[in-house]
């Protein structure tokens, strides 16, 4: 897991091709009147996905963790707690989907972290950290961001 602002996303792009595509993108692109949906950056190696939301209590936030893809997100507007852990033993509470890349888990109020990112700020996952997003801060509120999705599995990164 990476956290920073924006101004800062650029170092990420040594990890790997799909990143600096990936990032070269978010740096490039003005998010804040694009409608929520998916936006094709190169394939299925990169894409953007834009969502608006209503954050939550963490108690209705799954936690969860990819293996084909890592996560850039980027709060656009709003805030935004994100809950992380890494992924070590865990055994998932739902059975991994290959077709929405995930898995979801039940995880203690010990066994998770907390960061809360705002406007201008990023967060990066990798498929060895679990995260729970859409959680509130203070109160729920509205949230646009970001969720760039890079692949990792079967790329240079060898996390397969």
């Amino acid at each position: 897991m990476i956290t920073s602002t924006l101004p800062q996303l650029h170092w990420y792009k040594i990890i790997g091709p799909y990143f600096t595509k990936a990032i070269n993108y978010a740096l490039a692109t003005d998010f804040v009147p694009m409608e929520p949906g998916k936006y094709e950056i190169d394939g299925d190696n990169v894409f953007a996905i834009v969502n608006e939301f209503t954050t939550k209590p963490a108690a209705e936030c799954d936690p969860e963790s990819h293996q084909v893809y890592a996560d850039i997100q980027i709060v656009i507007s709003g805030t935004e707690k994100f809950g992380y852990a890494p992924l070590m033993e865990q055994e998932p509470a739902t059975p991994y989907n290959t077709e929405n890349d995930v898995s979801f888990y039940s995880l203690s109020d010990e066994e998770i972290s907390y960061l809360t990112l705002g406007a201008g700020q990023f967060i990066i996952f990798f498929p060895s950290d679990i995260h729970q997003p859409e959680t509130f801060h203070h109160q729920p509120e509205l949230v646009k961001k970001v969720v760039l999705k890079v692949k990792v599995q079967g790329s240079s990164l060898n996390y397969d």
